[in-house]
Parts: C-alpha cells; structure tokens; sequence
C-alpha cells in the first residue's frame, strides 16, 4: 500500500501548534508510516509501543489510551502527534504535569486518590521486576552453562533470604511509600500532584521522547 505523503497545509498547522520544526515533523510522519503496518493510517496498541522510550515504560498502555481516538488506543497522526508533543524537551512542566496527573488519575475522578496511588506503585514495581528478569535473560543467551552456574553459586553467597522480598512485604513497602506520598488518605487534587513534582529535578528528563 502507497504512503500519502504529508500535505503541505497540515505540515504548517503542525508547525504553528506543535513545538516541532518542519525536519523534525517530517522525520515523525516518516517514524509514523513506518510503524503503521497495515498501513491504515493510523497505529494500534502493538504497533505504537515500538517507540523505544514505550517499550519499556510500565505505563504505555495508559499513556496510548488517553491519546488514542475514544480511548481505543487507536493513535492517527494527529494524536500521535499530539502524544510526542507532550513528551517533547520544549514542552513546559505544568503541560507535562497535567497530562502526568491523568496517567495516574486511573479512575478519571479528577483526583489522585490512594486507590490510583497503590495500582500506579504497584505498576512500577511489576517493571522493575520485568527488566530485571528481561536482563537476566539476556545474561542466560551470552553465557555458557558453566558461566552460569559459577554467578548462580556467587549470587547465592551474596545474597541470604533477608534479601528477597515476599509479595506480603512488597505491598508493605508500596503502603508507605503511598502513606508518604498521601499522609492523610484523602487523595491528591492537581495542586498537591504539581507540588510533589515541582520537587522532583528529574521530572522533565524522564517525561520525554526523543524525535
């Protein structure tokens, strides 16, 4: 199927209400076609999540349903366009703050309440957990046998059972950290999200996609 190129009248409305240049939204229409596979114009879940900073973010799946079409997570270049602007370098704190506060606004209730708290900590701990198996996984490919068997035994030496966490005391550990994050048990409104993340130096670094 033949890829329509992008039209010049889109490519100056992108220009004056995106933080983009002309290079680098030719370069995102091209990122675009690639990705649409089935060349429908518009990308699904799977396909989207090829964006690198995506695959290995424990909330993509969210981050693809709010700017997706009707929450389909049916993204047209024009949400998707929408979604790297948002995670641009030149896009302000409060924008990027507003769109973090409803990622973990998981009930649309406009408000962080403790139940969206613990399912959002609860996503980033799974991730953890992922990325260290997908690392160790890795390790199992380029090693031999005996390779393994030696950092198996020097892992068992380094590290006795006090090291591991049961699920009973990770979701202790996630309680206080969203006790601490919510002392009072009433949720957070916008207000109090921007004030936690206006402490945060690495905020806008993380809230980025490159183009």
């Amino acid at each position: 199927m033949v890829k329509r190129k992008i039209l010049k009248a889109e490519l100056r409305r992108y220009i004056r209400d995106t933080p983009f240049t002309r290079d680098e939204l030719q370069r995102l229409w091209n990122r675009f076609n690639q990705m649409d596979i089935d060349g429908r114009g518009q990308l699904n879940y799977q396909e989207t999540a090829r964006v690198d900073e995506l695959r290995c973010n424990p909330f993509s799946a969210r981050i693809v349903y709010l700017f997706s079409e009707d929450g389909s997570g049916e993204l047209t270049f024009q949400k998707f366009i929408n979604m790297m602007s948002v995670f641009s370098g030149r896009t302000s704190r409060q924008t990027k703050a507003v769109w973090a506060f409803a990622l973990w606004d998981f009930d649309g209730d406009d408000l962080v309440g403790p139940r969206d708290i613990k399912k959002g900590l609860h996503m980033l701990a799974n991730a953890d957990v992922k990325i260290l198996e997908d690392e160790q996984d890795e390790e199992k490919d380029e090693q031999t046998d005996i390779d393994l068997e030696a950092n198996r035994k020097k892992r068992v030496k380094k590290h006795d059972k006090t090291d591991t966490l049961t699920s009973e005391q990770m979701n202790q550990v996630l309680e206080r950290i969203a006790e601490e994050i919510d002392p009072e048990g009433t949720g957070l409104s916008f207000d109090d999200f921007l004030s936690i993340v206006s402490r945060m130096p690495d905020f806008i670094t993380n809230f980025r996609m490159a183009v």
